[in-house]
């Protein structure tokens, strides 16, 4: 069971295969099972088994399992998980590729396969990775939790930082992130030209969300747009104290500088939002030449 939001296994104990890459340790997922599985007799699900871990860690601990993946004919691109377990999942674990970091169709198994998330180009594995974490969300019973690991990885020195696209993707309530020490990776033996500032990546994220709502992960789609537009409007009022902080401005000045920033991200009467922020704001004071600063 987890203790804190930082956990650390420097073995990978005796489940699943170990020579299946990929494979994160058992004890995380003895950990999530025994923090999450809070009903007995519960449905505990993993919909991308891998080498088997989650599945040796469930009948260990004796829990009622079903799991299943790409390479033993369920697709989670393709097949609805909820039709394919015949009952709602009490807990859901998922593993996914972390894009393209290692390649599992083909390598760790049977024959390149066109579903494989791991062999999709970036708008392709995002756009797989959301239609995935819908499923699953959908497969989980109110009250229920999903936890999916990812990691982050680097690609000609561009960080991209997978685990916070699994937060904003996900429609559940996140309600614990837990940071994952990783060990023996392969490229721990590696060497690098530029060694001596790179900072390896040395972490993985388990994110912990729980499913409230009986509505399906579609539904849920407009509250998160609504999300999307209350944080563009707290995003464009920070853009005009920014521009301020530099000099002072007329109200057409403002507008000016503001104009190629928001264009076809705001409504078309943003102006009027724009002026009435700065009449009306505790924040903007204006001389008598018609300047605005940022008040004291």
């Amino acid at each position: 069971m987890f203790k804190t939001s930082v956990c650390s296994y420097p073995a990978r104990g005796p489940y699943g295969n170990n020579k299946y890459r990929g494979n994160c340790t058992g004890f995380i997922i003895k950990d999530f099972y025994e923090s999450y599985a809070r009903k007995p007799n519960g449905l505990i699900v993993d919909p991308s088994i891998g080498g088997g871990t989650s599945q040796d860690v469930a009948n260990e601990l004796n829990l009622r399992f079903k799991g299943t993946d790409l390479h033993q004919g369920f697709n989670l691109l393709r097949n609805d998980l909820l039709t394919f377990l015949g009952e709602p999942a009490h807990l859901i674990w998922w593993h996914p590729p972390y894009w393209n970091m290692i390649t599992y169709s083909g390598e760790q198994w049977g024959q390149p396969n066109k579903w494989d998330m791991s062999r999709f180009d970036l708008p392709g594995f995002i756009e797989a990775l959301e239609i995935s974490i819908m499923n699953i969300h959908d497969a989980c019973e109110i009250g229920g939790h999903y936890g999916i690991l990812m990691g982050n990885l680097r690609r000609n020195g561009e960080y991209y930082n997978l685990s916070s696209l699994v937060e904003r993707l996900a429609p559940g309530t996140l309600v614990d992130e837990i940071i994952k020490i990783q060990h023996n990776c392969v490229s721990d033996k590696s060497e690098y030209a530029n060694n001596g500032s790179l900072i390896r990546i040395a972490h993985e994220k388990l994110l912990v969300f729980r499913r409230n709502k009986e509505h399906s992960s579609i539904s849920l789609l407009p509250a998160s747009q609504h999300r999307s537009k209350k944080m563009m409007q707290t995003v464009w009022k920070a853009a005009i104290r920014r521009l301020l902080q530099k000099q002072p401005m007329t109200e057409s000045e403002l507008l000016d500088a503001f104009e190629p920033w928001v264009q076809g991200k705001m409504p078309s009467n943003w102006p009027v939002a724009v002026k009435s922020y700065l009449s009306t704001s505790q924040f903007f004071s204006r001389t008598t030449g018609g300047q605005y600063y940022l008040a004291e």
